[in-house]
């Protein structure tokens, strides 16, 4: 989903596009391969330097909570921290019981567009982004990114909730440098490492850029000169940037040869701005306008790049169901669109029917949860790959 002024204002070919095959797009269509061209070959230029100065602003730290050895309620830790590996001993029914562990409920994917003023229906002022972190803290909820959810690699610590933070569009306020070289601590990127840096929260976040659209802030944050090293940071901390197309495209009224141009540019884009062995593995779908056929997302080719798309957003839809349940849909995952007073309504939701909501038992290699599931949840896969304690 976008706000109506990301949509392109233009649409022009450009020559230049054969000279650089990572955007190959020929013309007659609708990007401004000058644009991109010119902003990649800035990716080589400095590439070196964007590599050396990802750990210096914030310097990518992530949480280090440690383990505690009782567990009462969700919020407060046990076992193993994210990112150390499997918890000290084997999960037991036991130990589970004592988390509350849940890992078939529900998980919330949050859906945010600009971060400025004043407060709209697609603008989050930077006070209230600043509010609901704090209100997910507090709440239990612990970040991740996307592709994570989509994996089953959902690693967080014993007793907390997963919770994916999306932003689309890649507004300026999402992630803004000063002149200083400094990140803007009133984008939302200073927001979350500010908490990061506070403690109980990691560098997590799905970032879905466009790259050719009107206005020119929309393509990959605004600020051209700096667009290379905002994508290689956000990797390089931990957080995930993936596709929404290249022109905000709506894909279900959209030719399948645009689409699969537009999906696979996209994608090779970014990985080559990137740069490393990163891939794009997700995506939010502009409009939440789906194509015909959902295989079109999953994989493509066009003249010679090729993208595979493990999971897709929606624009509405409430609390995605556990991966390690029937009733997940990878590329159909509902998301809460942060307007108003929607995520305290969320997590009030929780609180009022908390068999719902999906606790960590913080062990990786396990997978814990009730005997008896609430009827809402659905049917848990049958090979999961891993224990399934139970109890």
């Amino acid at each position: 989903m976008s706000l109506p002024d990301t949509c392109p204002s233009e649409r022009l070919g450009g020559s230049g596009a054969a000279e650089k095959p990572w955007v190959w797009y020929h013309s007659c269509t609708m990007l401004r391969y000058d644009k991109i061209v010119r902003l990649t070959a800035f990716a080589f230029a400095c590439g070196a330097i964007a590599g050396l100065a990802g750990g210096l602003v914030f310097g990518g730290g992530r949480d280090t909570a440690t383990a505690s050895d009782t567990r009462t309620e969700p919020g407060a830790a046990i076992t193993a921290a994210p990112g150390s590996g499997a918890a000290s001993s084997p999960m037991t029914a036991q130990v589970a019981q004592e988390i509350g562990a849940n890992e078939f409920g529900l998980v919330p994917v949050l859906e945010y567009h600009k971060i400025g003023t004043p407060e709209s229906q697609w603008t989050r002022t930077p006070a209230n982004f600043r509010k609901d972190l704090e209100l997910l803290k507090g709440a239990g909820f612990y970040p991740i990114n996307l592709t994570d959810l989509e994996s089953g690699a959902i690693e967080i610590p014993a007793g907390k909730s997963p919770v994916v933070l999306t932003f689309d569009d890649s507004s300026p306020g999402q992630f803004r440098m000063l002149d200083d070289g400094s990140v803007d601590p009133d984008s939302a990127v200073g927001i979350m490492q500010q908490a990061v840096k506070s403690g109980d929260w990691a560098p997590k976040a799905s970032f879905y850029v466009l790259l050719d659209v009107r206005p020119d802030d929309n393509v990959i944050f605004g600020q051209p000169d700096a667009q290379t090293q905002k994508l290689r940071d956000l990797v390089s901390w931990g957080y995930e940037v993936g596709g929404h197309t290249v022109t905000h495209l709506n894909l279900k009224k959209a030719s399948l040869e645009e689409s699969r141009k537009q999906l696979a540019v996209a994608a090779a884009t970014i990985e080559k701005y990137v740069g490393g062995s990163y891939k794009v593995r997700t995506m939010s779908v502009p409009f939440g306008e789906y194509p015909k056929d959902d295989s079109l997302l999953a994989s493509g080719e066009y003249d010679g790049m090729t993208y595979a798309y493990k999971a897709a957003v929606e624009v509405s839809g409430g609390s995605t169901p556990s991966p390690f349940t029937a009733g997940f849909r990878p590329l159909h995952i509902p998301r809460i669109q942060v307007t108003g007073s929607a995520l305290q309504d969320m997590i009030d939701g929780f609180i009022s029917s908390p068999e719902l909501r999906y606790v960590s038992d913080g062990d990786p290699t396990a997978i814990s949860a009730p005997k008896v599931l609430a009827e809402k949840l659905g049917e848990p896969l049958s090979d999961l790959g891993r224990p399934v304690v139970r109890y």
